[in-house]
């Protein structure tokens, strides 16, 4: 049995209105920033599943609060949490104990159960904090039935044992959970095992033994004597005047508050105490505790099973880990997020972590991540990460891309490129631009040059703003014109209203066969080209920016020739010809330079003026047979402010003035 959805109204960060967060694998990621309600998914699972009544107490801070609601004047509120648990085939054992509470979506279709909580908040003249009632249900309509009262049955109490939930808190004291008291881990170790009666009686008889070797001391006795006279000196009460020094008793639960684990060797003369570990060790260890206590509860359960001694274990154990990148290394986090996947691939159990760093993200797949976000509201929001059909050759490129650049998923806006020039060249002009990723938390992310209408799906999904910069390419196979109809044909896949993209300046929207044959388009007339510029700058209404008329490292080049002609080693650089006195060579150069950088023998780079041609031979030595951004980065910081702004490319203040709108209007929202 495992949840498969869980339904939050009206708790902390989920507003009034029913947040329905899919469980659709054993092992299950929320992410997003924080205070997006990542934590408060897990904590309202504790007022369900947790195991003691502090886990599952309520206060007033637990019911939502709106944006603009003032909550001193509020007279009540009412908050609910439900889970929605399914059956497997292998899980027949399961089914006996909740038959009678399950139902169906329809005739022969499989069964389900509705756990719910619902809790009460009233303004009271005589308790500050108001009133508090909640009560857990059966619910026994399907999802989608009108509910009446006869629908809710309450939940048993000693059904709790049947199912239940191991919460990780970000801060981890493993120290707390060492302690033989109830709750804790090593209380629900320890209580699987049988002590027979047996055991109970040679335990006792070598407590006595131990208390009698001592009391055989003489000086042992003496501390016995002085303390026996002094106490009664101090009261005369009959009761409680004699004094026993010794082991406390043979109490076996007293022994077991006694018990401590150690770890050795330590490179010292002692063993170390959970609590002379490093933090990376302690949360390392707690996690231990958990994963050892859910092993056992297999192993046992295996031994139960053979003795047919029947069930005496949770049929659900719940793993919630918060942030389970704290204080341990990234290089160890790959174990972790393996231990984790193996447990929930047990029958009986079920994993949820939560976490706002890409090392963990890059981990999971992306179909069981989900993404929490505050919107203008400050309500949470869950949406699932929109992959392409499996089937889909994008499929695969995409889901490697977001496993690659995690971080976009903790964005508040996301910078798309071609490739690594533009990921340099963005951190530079970060500075110039006065615009710094990452104190407004901006990702770059080079994925733009295959299926980016899917990377934009996946944006939209997320209600994460993106602005897109592509090469224009003139020249190159596809480039031009072709590289405008696979702009306009992701737009339209991405879901863009298709009238919208393709109006043209006299209010009329082009065809379907002139959209098609648009690659198809000379330019070898100054109105194509026009015709072609007109489209750069239509594009951009929908936020798709052109390197042109190459890609950004030719854009590069032709605004600031002599920083990457200087931009060589001693007696390096191209061996160029003299233009005058060796014209012919010369000649030469050229072409064979407009062929490598066109990739293509029969480019003529005929839309390309003369001094560009001649770039070209740079472009050729600096970007072919060289690393792109090691020399762009050799030339940015050879640069001073000053010099970048002098001869900045057009398209980057347009670009960056549009990051600055949208930074703006999230800010705008926000604030209202």
């Amino acid at each position: 049995m495992k949840i498969s959805t869980i339904k939050i109204k009206g708790f902390r960060s989920f507003g009034p209105n029913e947040v329905l967060i899919p469980i659709e694998d054993d092992l299950v990621g929320l992410i997003g920033l924080n205070s997006a309600g990542k934590t408060t998914c897990l904590e309202a699972l504790k007022k369900l599943f947790g195991q003691t009544s502090a886990d599952r107490e309520l206060f007033r801070q637990d019911f939502h609060v709106g944006k603009d609601e003032n909550p001193d004047f509020a007279e009540e509120k009412k908050t609910s949490i439900e889970a929605v648990i399914d059956f497997s085939e292998e899980e027949k054992e399961a089914i006996p104990h909740f038959f009678s509470e399950m139902v169906v979506d329809e005739e022969d279709g499989d069964p389900y159960l509705r756990i719910r909580l619902e809790a009460y908040w009233k303004k009271s003249n005589f308790i500050p904090e108001g009133e508090i009632d909640s009560k857990m249900y059966f619910i026994k309509t399907a999802e989608g039935v009108q509910e009446t009262e006869d629908s809710k049955r309450l939940f048993p109490s000693h059904f709790r044992s049947l199912i239940q939930l191991l919460y990780v808190p970000a801060i981890r004291r493993p120290t707390e959970q060492l302690r033989y008291s109830s709750g804790t881990i090593l209380f629900r170790v320890l209580k699987k095992i049988k002590w027979s009666d047996a055991f109970k009686g040679k335990f006792d008889k070598k407590v006595t033994e131990l208390n009698g070797l001592f009391n055989s001391l003489n000086e042992f006795g003496t501390v016995q004597e002085s303390i026996t006279e002094l106490w009664q000196q101090f009261h005369k009460d009959e009761r409680y005047k004699d004094t026993a020094l010794g082991f406390g008793g043979s109490d076996l639960d007293s022994i077991l508050k006694k018990i401590e684990i150690s770890f050795s060797p330590t490179g010292t003369y002692k063993s170390y105490k959970i609590d002379e570990l490093g933090e990376g060790y302690r949360s390392l260890f707690y996690l231990t505790l958990v994963c050892a206590l859910l092993d056992i509860e297999e192993k046992l359960s295996e031994q139960e099973d053979q003795e047919n001694i029947g069930i005496n274990r949770p049929l659900l154990t719940i793993l919630a880990v918060e942030e389970p990148e704290n204080h341990i290394a990234p290089q160890l986090l790959g174990r972790v997020i393996k231990i984790l996947k193996k447990i929930s691939r047990n029958e009986s159990s079920q994993v949820l972590l939560s976490s706002h760093t890409p090392a963990i993200v890059k981990r999971l797949r992306p179909e069981c991540i989900l993404h929490f976000r505050i919107n203008q509201n400050y309500e949470t929001e869950v949406n699932r990460i929109l992959l392409p059909d499996r089937k889909d050759e994008a499929y695969k490129y995409i889901k490697e891309a977001v496993h690659n650049y995690p971080e976009i998923y903790f964005a508040k806006l996301v910078v798309i490129g071609e490739g690594d020039s533009e990921e340099v060249i963005f951190n530079r002009l970060m500075e110039v631009m006065k615009v710094d990723f990452d104190d407004n938390i901006i990702t770059f992310a080079p994925l733009g040059h295959r299926f980016v209408n899917h990377i934009w799906k996946l944006l939209q999904a997320l209600r994460i703003p993106y602005v897109t910069l592509l090469d224009l390419d003139i020249g190159r196979d596809g480039g031009g014109w072709g590289r405008i109809k696979y702009a306009i044909k992701q737009l339209i896949e991405s879901g863009t209203d298709k009238n919208e993209v393709l109006l043209l300046s006299d209010d009329t929207v082009m065809q379907d066969n002139k959209l098609e044959s648009m690659h198809t388009r000379a330019l070898n007339k100054q109105e194509n080209i026009k015709s072609l510029n007109s489209w750069v700058e239509r594009l951009k209404c929908f936020d798709v920016f052109y390197s042109a008329p190459l890609d950004l490292d030719f854009l590069m080049l032709t605004h600031y020739p002599d920083f990457y002609k200087n931009a060589v080693p001693e007696n390096g650089g191209p061996q160029i010809p003299n233009e005058e006195a060796e014209a012919e060579k010369f000649g030469k150069k050229v072409i064979s330079a407009v062929h490598a950088v066109l990739k293509s023998e029969k480019a003529n780079g005929d839309t390309y003026s003369h001094e560009e041609k001649k770039l070209m031979i740079w472009y050729n030595y600096h970007f072919l047979g060289r690393g792109k951004p090691a020399t762009h980065i050799q030339v940015l910081s050879s640069m001073r402010v000053r010099e970048i702004r002098e001869n900045l490319p057009p398209v980057f203040n347009e670009f960056f003035m549009r990051i600055k709108e949208i930074l703006d209007t999230e800010q705008a929202d926000e604030a209202h």
